[in-house]
C-alpha cells in the first residue's frame, strides 16, 4: 500500500516536532501483533476488574488496551510516541488523523473520553465526576471493538511504513 494517505500532515508535523519517531529496525508486523496480543490481555484484566467492582481498574484496563491498540498501527507504520507527557495525545492525535475512518472507536471524541476519563481513574481528583459501572463497560466495549476493527484492518489493508 506504501505510506497511509489519510492524516499524513498530521503525522508530518508530529515528527517534525519530535513527538513521534521512526523505529528503525525489526518487522513491524509482528511487533503490532505483539501489541494487539497485549491489548486483548488487557480486556481480560478490565472484566476481570469489573466482576470485583473495580470499576476504577477496569477503565484503566480498558484505556490500557485501547492505547495498545492505537499504537500497534503506529508500531506498524514504524513509528512510536516519543516518552514524556503529552505521549497519550500523541497517539490520539496520530491515530484519530489516519484511522478514525477505518476503525470507529478511533474517533477524536472517544478518544479524547477515554484519555480524560482514564486519568481521572488513576489520578484521584475529587472534583470529578465518579466513574461508573456504565462507563467501564462502555469503555471496554469501545477497547474490544478497537481490537476487532484494528485486525480486520490489518488482514486486509494494513499501513506500511511511513517513513
Amino acid at each position: 500500500m506504501g505510506r497511509w494517505p489519510k492524516g499524513e500532515r498530521a503525522v508530518e508535523y508530529l515528527l517534525e516536532r519530535s513527538r513521534l519517531e521512526p523505529i528503525a529496525t525489526g518487522d513491524v508486523g509482528a511487533m503490532a501483533s505483539v501489541q494487539i496480543e497485549r491489548a486483548t490481555r488487557r480486556i481480560l484484566t478490565a472484566r476481570a476488574a469489573l466482576e470485583l467492582d473495580d470499576v476504577d481498574g477496569a477503565y484503566a484496563a480498558a484505556y490500557d488496551a485501547y492505547r495498545m491498540t492505537a499504537e500497534s498501527l503506529l508500531v506498524h507504520q514504524g513509528l512510536r510516541a516519543t516518552s514524556g507527557e503529552g505521549s497519550h495525545v500523541t497517539v490520539e492525535d496520530a491515530v484519530s488523523a489516519q484511522f478514525a475512518g477505518d476503525v470507529a472507536e478511533f474517533a477524536k471524541p472517544t478518544f479524547e473520553r477515554m484519555r480524560r476519563t482514564r486519568h481521572t481513574a488513576q489520578y484521584f481528583d475529587p472534583s470529578a465526576a465518579p466513574i461508573t459501572r456504565a462507563d467501564a463497560e462502555w469503555a471496554i466495549d469501545k477497547a474490544a471493538g478497537a481490537i476487532t476493527g484494528v485486525k480486520a484492518l490489518f488482514s486486509t489493508s494494513p499501513p506500511d511504513r511511513f517513513v
